[in-house]
């Protein structure tokens, strides 16, 4: 069985956590890229593209399945694929109340080295333009300075050497959440894996996170994590230790083997 990832682009996270690297861990694992299977995100391949592969895996990280522009798309692939997977419990729950099919939940990889635990009065955040509106909401209650990465114009660029510089400080991360319920944990584990304390509001899949950093308020856990330093470190080393086996891009690599012989041939 020979499988391929559609890497879309590299600057966004979907594409590294969710192609590049099971690729390349696949290949670790004696499966070599072909035509036998393709699995596939967002809306950039046509059924035409699918169709050029024996199988498919239809690969779903955002809920588009109301949205107009997006929702043929997505409403069809999903019907069409040989098999779906998706990135968290409430998107599984949601392609299963939308159309029907059963997905599984396969989660996304750390990208980075453990990094030594380290705090700071600078707090960053990093992600899509489409998230802003929610850095935007709560900003004005930030009494320390924040830095952007993202993709849009307002904001520093988001790249490889710009995030490595602005995560490799002493700082602290704020993730803000907003209306889609169904997105996956990755900001969170990528920031404690690179040893920062995490203020974010709630999501479903951050819940399991809430053991470490307390979820809701972030302004009160921003304060409550500088004037308690000691403290603060040793939940981000608690959390390191949590994420090390279940996000680690080998046991991603196993997960997604997984799905592929329960779903096709071995040979």
């Amino acid at each position: 069985m020979k499988v391929t990832f559609a890497v879309l682009d590299e600057q966004i996270a979907s594409s590294r956590l969710r192609a590049k690297i099971p690729q390349a861990e696949l290949k670790k694992l004696g499966i070599e890229q072909g035509r036998d299977v393709l699995i596939y995100g967002k809306s950039v391949v046509t059924i035409e593209q699918v169709r050029r592969f024996k199988h498919s895996i239809y690969d779903v990280c955002d809920d588009h399945y109301d949205q107009p522009e997006l929702m043929d798309y997505y409403r069809k692939h999903t019907a069409e694929a040989d098999a779906v997977t998706c990135n968290s419990e409430v998107m599984r729950e949601r392609i299963k109340q939308v159309t029907g099919r059963d997905a599984v939940v396969i989660k996304e990889p750390y990208e980075s080295d453990e990094l030594k635990p380290s705090i700071g009065a600078f707090l960053l955040w990093f992600g899509h333009r489409s998230n802003l509106v929610d850095l935007d909401r709560i900003a004005p209650k930030l009494k320390h300075p924040i830095l952007a990465l993202s993709n849009h114009p307002d904001c520093v660029e988001w790249t490889e050497q710009s995030f490595r510089k602005a995560i490799g400080s002493e700082c602290i991360v704020i993730i803000p959440t907003g209306k889609s319920l169904a997105k996956s944990e990755n900001r969170m584990v990528e920031s404690i894996r690179n040893g920062k304390y995490v203020c974010a509001e709630h999501l479903p899949s951050y819940e399991p996170f809430a053991q470490f950093f307390p979820l809701g308020d972030i302004p009160a856990q921003i304060d409550w994590a500088l004037g308690n330093p000691t403290e603060a470190l040793a939940q981000i080393s608690k959390a390191q230790s949590y994420i090390k086996q279940i996000y680690s891009p080998e046991q991603i690599g196993r997960d997604w083997l997984r799905v592929l012989n329960d779903n096709f041939d071995k040979r």
